[in-house]
């Protein structure tokens, strides 16, 4: 029997995302040579046993792997689909728990706002969203959680009447403590303009301290969003929550956006395309317009939204200005991402 051997190059994101780059024409500009070059697959965005913390084995990456190779399928059934995608309850559970892990695997998640004078804005000060890992010891223990919580997931059959008929939605729900009180949104662009680098996710948060949304890129024109329900539930629970902070921090005028990235152009609010898209549906026995809570789902409709072109172009500004290996297709939007910082990232006290 011939053993096997551990995974010394570990991928800090995954190989099936990248390749979606790769197989559009994407390659990596290097700043440390500052010149473009092909996407070497044995170096870039690995580290060698990173989540063995040193040692030589892959248990966990091996664990990692399975749940690439799960969640794989979904994403592509995302890629594929225009203007909505339906999704099991099982496969959103999933899909949410997996953004977390994007964010968590590693230390090396971007924030919006970096540097703060002020001490109001916290990093990490909440309870229940995307908690940026600090230390790669850290990320280790973190992803080990997650996957503990994938394979229970996973082991429960949607299809089994005695276990799991209809999948809970609210975002309430218990199934892995690192999901509570998230939902997913999609968004997409007109053209592959999406970059990555050494930083695959960004978490921006609220001046409350609180958690918002992460922003994951899963090709060069789509991205998921795991948004905090809290906030972004539906258009009633965002304009309470901008009435909220404006009392709170505006001397009570509403607060015109929560977002910097999503809400902050004069032009385009593009911050309802964080609203929960499948926890309501249309009634059919109404004359008028009339839609419906649900709780549980065996299939939910998900909203893929397109989004203008600015905002993608401000992620990309994070992704460029804090990594080191960008991956691009549109070379043109690289150039201008690495010479667009945005002034929103430092709060200083004047």
């Amino acid at each position: 029997m011939t053993k096997h051997r551990p995974k010394k190059n570990n991928h800090l994101y995954p190989k099936f995302h990248i390749k979606k780059w790769i197989n559009s024409g994407g390659k990596i500009y290097d700043k440390e040579i500052e010149n473009i070059r092909k996407w070497d697959s044995s170096k870039d965005y690995t580290l060698k046993y990173y989540y063995s913390l040193g040692e030589e084995n892959s248990e966990l990456e091996d664990r990692i792997s399975r749940f690439e190779t799960y969640i794989a399928p979904i994403i592509l059934k995302i890629d594929e689909a225009e203007s909505e995608v339906v999704l099991t309850g099982k496969e959103l559970e999933l899909l949410k728990l997996y953004c977390v892990l994007c964010g968590s695997r590693h230390s090396f998640t971007s924030e919006v706002i970096k540097e703060d004078e002020s001490g109001i804005y916290q990093s990490n000060n909440y309870l229940w969203g995307l908690h940026r890992a600090e230390s790669q010891d850290q990320a280790v223990g973190i992803t080990k959680q997650i996957m503990r919580d994938f394979e229970k997931i996973l082991s429960l059959d949607e299809n089994i009447e005695s276990q799991i008929s209809h999948w809970m939605i609210d975002p309430q729900y218990v199934y892995s403590t690192y999901t509570v009180g998230l939902h997913i949104a999609i968004g997409r662009a007109d053209s592959p303009m999406l970059c990555i680098s050494d930083r695959f996710c960004i978490i921006e948060n609220t001046m409350d301290s609180d958690f918002l949304y992460s922003y994951v890129p899963i090709s060069p024109k789509t991205a998921l969003f795991l948004v905090k329900s809290k906030y972004y539930m539906d258009q009633e629970t965002f304009d309470r929550t901008k009435v909220r902070f404006g009392e709170k921090y505006g001397s009570g005028i509403p607060d015109q956006y929560l977002s910097v990235i999503m809400g902050s152009s004069k032009i385009y609010d593009a911050e309802d395309a964080l609203f929960c898209s499948y926890y309501r549906v249309r009634s059919c026995v109404h004359v008028k317009e009339t839609y419906l809570t649900r709780n549980t789902v065996s299939k939910a409709t998900v909203k893929i939204n397109v989004l203008p072109k600015f905002v993608f172009q401000q992620f990309n500004s994070v992704f460029c200005e804090d990594g080191t290996k960008i991956l691009f297709c549109d070379e043109n939007e690289m150039r201008f991402a690495l010479n667009h910082k945005l002034n929103c990232r430092k709060i200083t006290i004047r």
